[in-house]
This record gives structure tokens, sequence and C-alpha cells, in this order.
């Protein structure tokens, strides 16, 4: 029995459990969305900064060379400073043929430097040492922790082996940290906390000296303000109105149809004597029942989501120390919540007034969600030759409850609009984060001293190091020349700003750029081939064409408005001659294979392009021998690199001056770097994609569910199961086409707008989306038809006589 017309709510969710549940789905896929893409953000630059940290190998933002008590005493008075930390170094320690610094760190530092370790734990007190891991082959004695070592006469204690950093390799110093409790003469080195206004923060701190004697940790700063920069705030501006406009959207689709087909019930109600406000009244407690039961299931949903690619990153990074993009802040949570309940309101005010508004008598006969056809004179034979009655019948209902069919094509394009803006961005996100790795083949590299240039004797070292057993490939880098390359405006890239200069040739001025150009040897660009672009690399055809390899992508940076580029430089294509200028000289060479980065070179030059050719085309090029720079060198098992890094070691004693540089440690870390990247921004993509799929599948099952009783009437009048599932898998595919057509549109556009918006932080080259486009349309079409599947089938199991005598 019913003592208030509001238990109707309730009433009709208990009864009406698979239309409910379709609602609820199409709430808790909104709120899991919004949360989703806030806790990823969020997450996301938790793990930039943390990355930075880690790559850096240590978390302090602001440092001072020499400070004085009063400075301390501010530093440390300050609220808005997380920790600080005092960091002195000893006189250099000759030892052998390399060096070791030693550091002293107090406990504020120790916590700050953390980010060095590679395992272990920092020294707790002056007995205790952490030591780079290359110093193992270069040290006597056993450098495992827990063991113990002589340096300068004194015994330490080895508690953590530090992570290998490249410039102490090149200069043969060791980096040695052990602990003191006072410090004397060092840095003080600061932190700033992550709730304490950044910039006026750093801007207090900096005031206590003048900017020489200031230590700025610049990647870590540069970090931590990206995200407050404008064109970032109007990305994340966009994004939000995205997910917000798709959220009101899904929502209000969900209870319009709902609400259409129950107009009887409205009507019956409205003529025993229920007010427009009751009806309005019903229509929002159901609201906020489903609420209540959706938004602590969305909530938990996204927490899933989040919490499982962040096990997958564990997984792939097995062994590795991983950073969490674990980050639940309840404001997060709390702003989901929020635009969920203003999204679910907002989305059944328009239903609620509109049964509210509509009259008894036409409620009762559901006339207005039906259009009444206009009769026409015209036949449409043509459509008839070429189409199926079922086909113009599916077209008929599409036409004659356009409301219907509105919601239906704006469910596709908002699943639409979702997936392209998003994978784009995150395609762009990709791009700027991701640096090419390619180059870990170079596990090792000796570096050689040219001041005593013998050629016959270096290439003995590298037959010796090619008989090291761990040793896979050993590739010859020669020295590199400077140039300058004439480039026409037909060849510029637009988007990499101005790359170029005028100079003066003689009498003539002309267009240049800076121009590296290197030469490798047979083995080197025979290894390089698998990553050309274009073109195809033969040393003899090289040699007697002038051929180079021309690196198309690169950096280049505005210094006068503090922006840069990233991507395509110049539009060379394989075939092209570029005339070259280098020490008074003019020389043509020929481009023979593109290549998007310099596989076998570490660091990435600025401002200029970069050309890859033969030892033979060199020597034209500069008119005298090459000298041989450095050798690379790959490892068969890079877990050993330091038993083969000590044996190379041995060699290099009779070559003075040499130098052995171990980048395993930090080719690890670009790979873990990569790995991370390419997780986060492919698990937001499958995350977002299942979302939209699921929004369409969801839309439309509750659709021809809903119309039961409307194919129970065609199925009456003589119409099979065969032809009717036919004509609903017509309206599928025509929903489908053109609800992906028009998302597709308005997704590439929204692309555009965010392309326009990253422009203010770097400069890259925007392409219509046209893969993604097709995918989305393909996936629509396809989503649409397989939706209309599984309902049908239960519609199949229906009686027929039962489902028309429903009210």
């Amino acid at each position: 029995m019913i003592n208030n017309y509001k238990t109707m709510s309730t009433l009709y969710i208990k009864q009406n459990k698979k239309r409910t549940l379709l609602i609820l789905i199409g709430i808790i896929l909104s709120i899991s969305l919004i949360s989703i893409i806030l806790l990823f953000m969020k997450g996301t630059e938790k793990a930039q900064i943390e990355s930075t940290k880690e790559a850096t190998g240590y978390s302090f933002h602001l440092g001072y060379k020499t400070y004085t008590d009063e400075i301390l005493t501010k530093v440390s008075n300050n609220p808005n400073v997380e920790r600080y930390g005092i960091m002195s170094r000893d006189n250099r320690i000759d030892y052998e043929d390399i060096y070791i610094d030693r550091y002293y760190l107090d406990k504020g530092a120790t916590e700050i430097l953390k980010y060095s370790l590679k395992e272990g734990r920092m020294p707790e007190n002056n007995n205790e040492i952490c030591i780079e891991d290359w110093a193992k082959p270069n040290i006597k004695g056993d450098l495992d922790i827990g063991k113990e070592i002589v340096i300068d006469g004194k015994q330490y204690k080895i508690v953590g082996i530090l992570k290998n950093e490249s410039y102490s390799q090149e200069s043969k110093t060791i980096r040695l940290i052990t602990f003191s409790e006072n410090p004397q003469n060092g840095e003080l080195l600061v932190e700033i906390n992550s709730k304490a206004n950044f910039d006026e923060t750093i801007e207090t701190l900096s005031s206590l000296t003048s900017e020489d004697n200031l230590i700025r940790n610049n990647e870590l700063i540069n970090s931590i303000r990206r995200g407050s920069k404008k064109p970032i705030l109007i990305i994340i501006c966009i994004v939000i109105a995205i997910v917000v406009s798709a959220t009101i959207i899904v929502i209000y689709n969900s209870f319009q149809i709902n609400v259409a087909e129950r107009m009887k019930q409205f009507g019956l109600l409205r003529s025993i004597g229920a007010t427009k406000r009751q009806i309005k009244a019903i229509v929002f407690r159901e609201a906020t029942i489903l609420l209540i039961i959706a938004i602590p299931i969305g909530m938990l949903l996204s927490i899933s989501v989040i919490y499982s690619i962040d096990v997958i990153l564990k997984l792939l990074l097995k062994g590795a120390n991983t950073i969490s993009i674990v980050s639940i802040d309840i404001g997060v949570l709390a702003i989901s919540t929020l635009i969920t309940i203003l999204a679910v309101y907002i989305s059944s005010l328009a239903p609620a007034n509109y049964v509210g508004n509509i009259s008894p008598l036409i409620a009762i006969n559901s006339q207005v969600v039906i259009k009444k056809e206009v009769i026409k004179r015209r036949k449409n034979r043509l459509l008839k030759k070429l189409f199926k009655y079922k086909i113009l019948i599916a077209v008929k209902n599409v036409r004659r409850n356009p409301g219907r069919g509105r919601i239906m094509i704006l469910s596709i394009i908002v699943s639409s609009v979702l997936f392209i803006t998003f994978t784009s961005l995150m395609e762009d996100a990709f791009k700027l984060t991701f640096t090419d790795v390619e180059n870990l083949n170079m596990d090792l590299e000796v570096t050689l001293n040219n001041e005593n240039y013998d050629e016959q004797a270096y290439y003995d070292l590298i037959e010796q190091i090619n008989k090291v057993d761990n040793v896979d490939n050993v590739y010859i880098k020669y020295q590199s020349i400077y140039g300058m390359s004439e480039i026409s405006s037909d060849k510029k890239v637009k988007e990499a700003g101005n790359i170029s200069k005028k100079e003066k040739f003689g009498e003539v001025s002309k267009e240049v750029i800076d121009t590296d150009i290197k030469a490798y040897d047979k083995l080197a660009l025979d290894t390089s081939e698998k990553y050309l672009t274009s073109g195809s690399i033969d040393i003899n055809n090289m040699n007697l064409e002038n051929g180079v390899i021309l690196i198309s992508d690169g950096v280049n940076r505005d210094y006068e408005n503090e922006q840069h580029y990233i991507g395509k430089l110049t539009n060379y294509k394989v075939g092209d001659e570029i005339v070259i200028h280098n020490e008074d000289k003019e020389y043509k060479v020929k481009v023979m294979a593109i290549m998007k980065s310099d596989v076998l070179e570490r660091e990435v030059q600025k401002n200029r392009i970069t050309l890859i050719t033969t030892e033979q085309v060199l020597e034209k090029i500069i008119g005298t021998k090459t000298q041989i720079n450095s050798i690379g060198i790959s490892l068969k098992d890079d877990s050993i690199h330091l038993k083969t890094a000590s044996e190379v070691n041995t060699i290099l004693q009779n070559y003075p001056r040499s130098n052995l540089t171990n980048f395993v440690d930090i080719n690890q870390q670009n790979k873990n770097n990569k790995i991370m990247i390419q997780v986060l921004v492919y698990g937001f993509i499958s995350v977002i994609t299942l979302i939209s799929s699921i929004n369409i599948i969801n839309t439309i099952s509750m659709n021809i569910t809903v119309r039961r009783k409307e194919i129970a009437m065609l199925k009456s009048i003589g119409m099979s199961q065969k032809d009717l599932k036919r004509m609903i898998m017509y309206e599928g595919l025509f929903y489908g086409l053109f609800g992906g057509i028009s998302g597709a549109l308005i997704g590439c556009g929204f692309s555009y707008i965010i392309y326009k918006a990253i422009l203010g932080i770097v400069g890259i080259q925007w392409k219509v989306p046209l893969g993604l486009s097709v995918i989305t349309i393909l996936a629509s079409i396809i989503i649409s038809y397989l939706s209309t599947l599984l309902p049908m089938r239960k519609i199949q199991r229906n009686n027929i006589i039962e489902v028309i005598r429903e009210e």
C-alpha cells in the first residue's frame, strides 16, 4: 500500500531492476570517469616529480654555496621548508689512477640525497659510507654492502651503493658519502614543503643571499612549476569541461529514455490529482537514491583502476625501484563527488520538467514521444530499389522518434569525442616526455685521448675488447665536425621556429642551419638500419654519391621566450641534396636515408640538424684523415656489467688517458622511465576506451529494452524474429555511423584546441588524427551493432501477448 507518493520512487526502482541497473551503470561510469581522470592527473604529477628526483639523485629545490648563521636560522624557522641539510666535500683523494671525492652529510642532507641510492641505505654515523657502483672494479677489495674498506687510512663499513653518474666516470672521480653531525664549510640544501606556495617560498629563500651564491635545482623546479603554467591550466580546464559535459550528457540520456517510456504512468498520476511539483519530486527522488548507490561504487571502481595500473607498472618493472602513481587525494574524490551530484541533478532537471509540464491526456496516450510523419507524394522509389524494407523501417523508426535518435547519437558522439581527445592528448604527452632510448645498445663507452693519436694502437684496442667474453659488439665513432647547411624556405618546418640564420659566403648571403656531421664504422651503420624511417643504408653507394643519413627530429630552443620545439626540424627527403659549408669550403651531400634520432648518440644538440655518414665521406669533407673519438660497446648480459667493465679497464691500463664510462644503470633507468610512461599513457587510453564503449552499449541496450512493447506489436502483425533483429541492427549501425563521424569531427576540433594550448609550453607538429578518427568510426559501428544483440536475445524469449498487455 502506498501511503506517500514519494514511496513510488523506491517501488519503481525495486520493480524495474533492469532499467534501474542501466541508469545506475551510466551514473557509475560517469563518476568513475571524473575520478579516474582527476586521480590520474594527480598521480602523474606526483610520479613526474618523483621521477625527476630519481634522475637527479636529490630532492632539494634551492641551495646555498656558502651560508651564514643568519641564513641558517631563517631557513630552519621557515614553516614552508620541509627539510634542510648540510653537505661538505673533503679534499680529493688520489687512489692509484683514479680519484675519490668524500662528502660529509648531516641527517637532513642524507634524506635529501637518498634518491641517489641504488641499493642499501644512507650512512647513519661517520664509520659508514655509500659509494658509487662503478667503483667496484676500480678499488681493491670487496665493495659489497656490509663489507669494510680502508680509505685514506680510515676504516669504513659499506651500507649503500650509489647510482653511477656519467660525469664522475668521465672525470675518473668516485663519489663517497659518509655521515657527520656538523659538516664544516659546506653547502646548505633546502627542500620546500609540497603544500607551501612554491614560487613565493623560492623568492623568499632566494632573497637571503646573492644570485651567484645560489644553487638552483632547475630540473625539479621546472617539474613542479610545469603544472602551474597557464597553458597547462588551460588544458586542464578543457579536459574538465569535456568530462563534465560528457557526464551530464550520459546521465541525461539515461534519465530521458527512462522518463519518456514512463510517460503513461506519469499521465495517470496527473489525472488522479498529482501536481507538477510532485511529479518532479518523484524524478528527483529516484535520482537521489541512485546517487547514494552509485557514488561509493564509482569511487571504489576508480580507485581500483588506479591501483591496477600501478600494479601492472610494478610487475613490468620487477626488481626496479618503481615510482607509485597512486595518489588518493580526499580533495579530488570530494570534487568528483560534487561534480557528479551536480551533473545528476542537472541531468534529471530537464526530464523532470518535461514530464511535469505535459498534459495528462497526451501523456496517457504517449503521443508526445512519437512524431507523426508528414505524408508526402514522393514514394522514394530509388531508396526502395536500393534498400530492403527492413532498412526503410529502421530509417522510419529513427525519424518517428527524433528525440530518442538524438539521445543515441549524442551518446556515441560523447564516447567518440572522449576517445579521440584523450588519446591524442596522451600521444602528445608521450612525445614530449619520451626520450629515445634506442641508444641503450651502448652499455659501455671508451673515450680516447687523441693527443698522441695512433690509429693502429686503437684498432688493436678494439680487437682486444672484442675478445672479452661478455662483449657483443664494438662500434667505432669518429670525430664529428661542425658545418652549416644551406636550407631553402620549402625545406623549413614552420612549427620548428626560426632555426636557420643568414650567413655571408663571399659576396653572397645564404640561409643556413647549424649542422653536426658524424661518421661511424660499417657495423654501427648496419645496426642503425633497422631504425630508418625511409631510404636504406648501402656503404658503397654512400661513398660513391657522398651519401648521408639525415636525423629528422631534434630540439629547437628559443631562449628569448623560454620556449622550445620537439619534433621534425626540416622537410628534406631521400634523394635531396644538401650543400654544406665547412671552413670556407663548399661540399654537396645526398640524403640516402632518414632516421628519427641518432641511436648511437646519447646527447641531443639543440638548434641544429645532424648528418651521419661514413669515414670515407667525412674525410672528403674535411680533406684529412679522420680520427677515432670513442668506442661504443654493447654487452650480451648486462647483469654482469661490472665484471666486464673490470676486464675492459684492465686492457685500458696500456692506453694512458683513456676513460671507460658504464651506462648500464643509466640505461636501465631510462628504460624504466619509458615503460612507466607507456603504462600510464596506454593504461589511461584503455580506461577511456572501456568507459566509452560501455556507455554506448548501455545507452543502446536501454533504448531497445524499453521498446519491448513496440517490438512485440511488430511481431504480432507478422514480422519474423530474424527481420526484427535485422531492423534493430540497421538502426544500431545507423546510430554508430552517424555518431562516429560526428564524434570524430568534434574530437579532431578538441584535439586542435588542446594542441594550441600545448604550444604555450613546447612546439610540436599537429596532424589531423585521421587514424584515430577511422578507428573511432569503425569502433562506433561495431560496438553499436554488438549492443543490439544481447537485449534482442532477451526480448526474443518474451511472450508477445503478455508484453502487449503491459502497462
